[in-house]
């Protein structure tokens, strides 16, 4: 199964991207699943100006990232807590694409946050849009609180008190993406 994680901070020194590596290397631990990631940061979408099939001319960039979801059997936003709210490049990445993109796929939320909350807003906002998407989002979300805390630069969890959180996470996520991708 595809699962592609959705890297959304773009900021310098990120703390969110070391979580997206953690849990890639968690995925690629489990037989038959197959973590590919994307690096909103590298992505360097443009600024939305209207979706993808309106395009004249759809930019590479906007080509390359449509591949990389529609061809995931679920996806994992995995998004900063700004200002009470997830992060503008995810929602502009959504934005691009059609909603068939996203429909019927189980969606994770991983939200982070240098505070005590991980990202609980964030969390609570993105359930609501994804099922705007037509996307099926797991109950169980992965808040990852003082995020500076839990993940090395390589993505290798220093904070082993937080593989229980982790584990669980990952165990609902999986089950209800293996149980859409069934069900088509």
């Amino acid at each position: 199964m595809k699962i592609t994680i959705v890297s959304a901070s773009t900021r310098i020194e990120r703390e969110t991207h070391k979580v997206v590596l953690g849990l890639s290397k968690k995925i690629t631990l489990t037989d038959g699943l197959d973590p590919l990631i994307l690096d909103l940061k590298e992505a360097k979408l443009p600024m939305f100006t209207e979706i993808m099939s309106k395009l004249p001319e759809p930019d590479a960039r906007i080509n390359d990232v449509y591949e990389k979801l529609n061809s995931a059997d679920a996806l994992l936003f995995v998004s900063p807590e700004y200002n009470g709210s997830y992060s503008a490049p995810l929602k502009n990445m959504v934005d691009f694409y059609p909603k068939s993109t996203f429909y019927r796929k189980a969606i994770g939320i991983v939200t982070v946050s240098s505070g005590p909350l991980g990202g609980m807003r964030a969390a609570m906002q993105l359930q609501q849009f994804i099922l705007a998407l037509g996307a099926i989002t797991c109950p169980q979300m992965l808040l990852v609180p003082t995020v500076q805390n839990k993940f090395d630069s390589l993505g290798e969890l220093t904070d082993e008190s937080f593989t229980k959180s982790i584990d669980l996470f990952l165990k609902e996520f999986i089950w209800l993406a293996n149980a859409l991708k069934n069900a088509k």
